[in-house]
């Protein structure tokens, strides 16, 4: 029976599972997704792979589905801001389905009743179902399992209580599900057949993260060595570096932007129905429902409280809290980002005492008079003692920037928060004292002591945030494309001014997404390179409110010419004559080394030049006071014990090397290695040659995006 209740418990997960599959992932993690074709007679199209339409319908079935999976999993609903990324995400998928799709039709690639069959009732059935028919020692109870596929009506139950049928049925379409995912493990043995990992490459990858390396190396660096005048770069060296280096000119095509953008923050209507929630519900309390079952109402979960100490609460709600007693109803209270109500439950000590103090600064940092700032702390910490405002005094005096425009308020702390002559005073002092200076090392200090307290109270509270309703979204929504429309009768500039808004610049590349001052949106991009200079677009949503944009240059891409980017060739080029000048002095000191001879002479031979000692290191790792530098590893690990390389150009300039010691091969530590190695390797380059197969299916198609023309 136990089974059989597990049973029923997960088989609507896997039901969830059989239409969210194709959602959860890139095909490059997941294969095995299984894309139903939902809306596909839908005239209205989103798009198309290869002359196969997408229908608008399909495509806004998946992003339901995939959206409600994301609140499954999170417990939140996906808000404005993410739905771009959601879209983009349910598109991608969709097109790997499509490319996918094609390519099995094309390869021939079929799935036999009979090899469902074997799996479904061998020896290793799916997974996913699998799991389902274990009893509470984890052994899988084949029995059990075998009277569900003989009767899964039995197991299986139509939730309505309609069809006796149901389970079949169930059972039927969860074979379908399991003949896609078939279809997609042999296209992937067909596509990965090649994939191999060569001893060689093993064998590599062991000694690149086990073996290790001591060496000397002195570093010659051209920008001590060697002065600017004791070189000459002539115009023909400037032009032999440009078309070296070529292609670091050429540039993709862009278009500048102008737009505004209307925040989209709550409104003052919003803010007032926010202050009506939480008033209501103190009213409600107030007449007597209990407190605990008005919040549990109010957050749409149980609240048993929780405790809190100090520090933990907005400082604003903090202070009433901790002012009241036992059953007190503290509330509402604007906090930050809303209102809160709170019911005190539960009062306790704790094993931490807390200060809540205000401080003034005075810095002793910087070009001042040392005893100047003494005298001006001192003359300060008179006035507060002798009953000045102190807030006003820190607003005045006080040099910490984060405290002093809050009148040096720093809240409640304790112990180990503060450096250690600040606590120390802080601690000894009584409420209501002011001691000082007291001085840190960041400067003289006047403390004042609010209070001293060791509670910790047990709360049980109802917050109510603040936030953008769906009618003030519509209201900036319509603005924005109001002002599109009149935009796009006048002139951009000129109405944004009339407007009020302010006007920003933001330049795009075609690949990429990516919006300068807006972050990654592809529907924007995608509307720029589509239109031409003077095109206003309509409103766009974005994380941060709603966007209006009109492109005002375009630019194709091309390449730099060598006049416009002279000037920067010029340190380049001179650091190449300088790397030439050094290597030549370089290989003057070793010729006079002998083969007995150790690196450290080099420091004789080269005036300026220090020899270090760098290791034990790695190859995959990095060198001690060089970094990671392929060259210098690569030439370390070429030589032998004592030998000294030739000159090599790195990273910070010209290095010769000795290699002192390497580690021995551990043949046995290789052999135990060898097999998790290998198998991380294979999946690493699997996963990198589908990434790149699926790459070149989408190079190669025929993808037409219109998500434009139904979001912005």
């Amino acid at each position: 029976m136990a089974v059989m209740t597990s049973m029923r418990e997960h088989m609507s997960k896997i039901l969830i599972a059989l239409v969210i599959i194709p959602f959860l992932g890139l095909i490059v993690i997941e294969w095995g997704m299984d894309f139903v074709g939902i809306g596909r007679g839908a005239k209205e199209t989103i798009g198309s792979v290869n002359g196969k339409d997408i229908s608008y319908r399909e495509f806004s079935e998946a992003l339901r589905s995939f959206s409600d999976n994301q609140k499954a999993q999170t417990g939140v609903e996906p808000d404005d801001s993410q739905l771009p990324q959601l879209r983009n995400q349910v598109w991608e998928s969709i097109v790997n389905e499509r490319l996918i799709e094609e390519q099995i039709h094309k390869l021939g690639v079929t799935v036999t009743d009979q090899e469902i069959n074997d799996w479904v009732r061998g020896s290793n059935p799916p997974e996913d179902l699998k799991r389902n028919f274990v009893d509470s020692t984890g052994q899988f109870r084949r029995d059990v399992y075998e009277q569900f596929l003989g009767n899964p009506n039995q197991f299986i139950p139509d939730p309505q209580g309609t069809d006796p049928a149901y389970g079949s049925k169930w059972l039927v379409n969860y074979e379908k599900s399991l003949r896609e995912r078939m279809l997609r493990d042999k296209l992937q043995s067909i596509v990965l057949a090649s994939v191999q990992v060569s001893p060689g490459d093993i064998l590599r990858r062991y000694q690149d993260q086990n073996l290790k390396f001591q060496v000397l190396y002195a570093l010659l660096d051209p920008n001590t060595l060697v002065k600017d005048e004791e070189v000459t770069v002539t115009d023909g060296d400037l032009k032999s570096l440009y078309e070296e280096n070529i292609d670091q000119y050429r540039f993709e095509s862009s278009r500048k932007l102008k737009y505004i953008l209307l925040s989209s923050s709550p409104s003052a209507e919003d803010t007032a129905a926010c202050k009506n929630d939480i008033d209501h519900a103190a009213s409600e309390v107030a007449a007597g429902i209990d407190f605990l079952e008005v919040a549990s109402l109010y957050s749409g979960k149980p609240d048993s409280g929780a405790w809190f100490k100090h520090g933990e609460l907005d400082p604003v709600f903090e202070s009433v809290v901790f002012g009241g007693k036992v059953n007190d109803i503290v509330g509402p209270i604007a906090v930050s980002g809303g209102y809160q109500l709170a019911k005190i439950l539960e009062e306790r000590k704790g094993p931490n005492e807390y200060v809540h103090a205000s401080h003034i600064l005075f810095s002793l940092n910087g070009a001042k008079d040392t005893n100047t700032v003494k005298e001006q702390a001192r003359e300060v910490y008179i006035r507060a003692k002798a009953g000045a405002n102190f807030a006003e005094l820190a607003k005045t005096y006080s040099e910490d920037p984060g405290s002093g425009a809050r009148g040096g308020d720093l809240g409640w702390f304790s112990r180990g928060r503060m450096v250690k002559s600040f606590e120390d005073a802080a601690f000894r002092a009584r409420p209501g004292e002011i001691v000082g200076p007291i001085r840190s090392q960041f400067g003289l200090h006047i403390i004042k002591i609010f209070g001293k307290d060791n509670r910790e109270l047990k709360l049980a509270s109802i917050r109510v945030p603040i936030t953008t309703s769906e009618k003030t979204k519509s209201d900036l929504n319509q603005r924005a494309e109001d002002f599109s429309y009149n935009a796009n009768e006048s002139d951009f500039v000129k109405e944004a001014e009339r407007a009020g808004f302010d006007v920003r610049e933001s330049v795009v590349q075609e690949k990429g997404g990516v919006v300068p001052g807006v972050g990654v949106n592809e529907s924007i991009t995608r509307w720029a390179f589509k239109s031409k200079v003077g095109s206003v677009s309509g409103s766009f949503s974005l994380p941060a409110g709603y966007a209006v944009f009109t492109v005002v240059e375009v630019t194709d891409a091309g390449v730099r010419s060598f006049d416009e980017v002279k000037a920067s060739l010029q340190p380049q080029a001179l650091r190449k004559k300088k790397i030439e000048k050094i290597r030549s002095i370089a290989t003057e000191a070793l010729a006079k080394l002998s083969p007995a001879d150790s690196l450290w002479k080099v420091s004789e031979l080269i005036p300026g030049v220090q020899v270090q000692r760098a290791g034990p290191f790695t190859l995959s790792g990095t060198v001690p006071g060089v970094g990671r530098d392929q060259g210098f590893l690569g030439t370390a690990e070429a030589l032998s014990i004592g030998q000294i390389s030739k000159p090599i150009e790195g990273l910070r300039g010209v290095y010769m090397i000795q290699l002192v010691a390497r580690s021995e091969f551990d043949s046995s530590a290789f052999a135990s290695q060898r097999t998790t190695l290998e198998n991380q390797m294979l999946q690493e380059k699997k996963n990198r040659f589908i990434g790149e197969w699926l790459a070149s299916l989408k190079e190669k198609a025929s993808i037409d995006d219109r998500r434009d023309i139904f979001f912005r």
